[in-house]
C-alpha cells in the first residue's frame, strides 16, 4: 500500500450578482477543471485500468472522477477537488461489486434513479471515470461483513438519490452520504466530523464532499490510475 497523494483546491463564495467577480470566477471554474483534467488524463489517459482484484475486499472505498459538467461542477466546489463521486466495494453473488448512489437511470430498471450495484470494471470504465482510486480502512471481518449486508440492504430497498442533499433525511441517500451512513452503522466516523460549506445560489448549505472522506487520515491507498 502507499500514501495517498494530496492536493488542495479552495472553496470560493460569490455574489451572482457582481459581474466582475462572475468573470473571474468563470475562468477560475475553467482552470480548475482543466487542472483536474490534466491531473487524471496524466496518469489514467481515460484506458481502462487494469484493477488488482485480488487485493480489494470488502469495505474497501471506490473514488472516480467523472464524465461531465455534473463532476466538474463537484470537484470545483471540492476543497480537494480531485474526485467527484464515491462507492463501496462489497461481496456478491457475482464477486466483488461497487455500490453506490448517482442521479439518472439504473442500468437495468430505465425510468429509475436509485442506488445500484455494478462490477468494478463498469464503475471505472473510461467512459464514466477519467481517473480513480480504491482506498482502505483497516476493518476485521465482522465490520466487513455488516458493511456488506447494509450496503446491499440498500440496495434491495431501492433507495433514491438525494437530489436536494438534505443529510437531515436518510430515505434518499446522495453518494458520500451513503458511504458515511454505512460506516456510521458500524461506529466509524468516516469524514471525522468534517463538511464542507458551500455558498452559492440555490446550494446553501452543508455537505459531504468527496474530500472530507479522502482526507481521512487512516485511509491507505491499494490502488489508483
Amino acid at each position: 500500500m502507499v500514501a495517498k497523494p494530496k492536493f488542495a483546491l479552495g472553496i470560493y463564495q460569490y455574489s451572482p450578482f457582481d459581474r466582475t467577480m462572475n468573470n473571474r470566477i468563470g475562468i477560475l471554474i475553467l482552470f480548475v477543471i482543466s487542472i483536474g483534467m490534466i491531473q487524471c488524463s496524466l496518469q489514467g489517459q481515460y484506458q481502462s485500468p487494469e484493477i488488482p482484484i485480488e487485493s480489494l475486499q470488502q469495505g474497501d472505498l471506490a473514488f472516480r472522477r467523472g464524465e461531465g459538467f455534473t463532476s466538474d461542477i463537484v470537484a470545483y466546489n471540492d476543497r480537494d477537488g480531485r474526485y467527484s463521486h464515491i462507492g463501496i466495494i462489497v461481496e456478491s453473488d457475482s464477486g466483488l461489486m461497487v455500490v453506490h448512489s448517482v442521479p439518472g437511470n439504473h442500468p437495468t430498471q430505465p425510468g429509475s434513479d436509485i442506488i445500484r450495484i455494478e462490477h468494478i470494471d463498469q464503475f471505472f470504465a473510461p467512459d464514466m471515470a477519467r481517473c480513480g482510486e480504491i482506498v482502505r480502512l483497516e476493518l476485521d471481518s465482522t465490520q466487513q461483513s455488516m458493511l456488506g449486508k447494509m450496503a446491499l440492504k440498500k440496495v434491495t430497498e431501492k433507495i433514491p438519490f438525494d437530489h436536494n442533499y438534505d443529510l437531515s433525511d436518510t430515505t434518499h441517500l446522495y453518494c458520500t452520504e451513503l458511504v458515511k451512513l454505512l460506516y456510521q452503522n458500524i461506529g466509524i466516523d468516516l469524514t471525522q466530523g468534517r463538511l464542507t460549506h458551500i455558498n452559492a445560489p440555490g446550494m446553501s448549505n452543508d455537505y459531504i464532499m468527496p474530500s472530507d472522506i479522502y482526507q481521512n487520515n487512516k485511509l491507505k491507498t491499494i490502488f489508483i490510475y
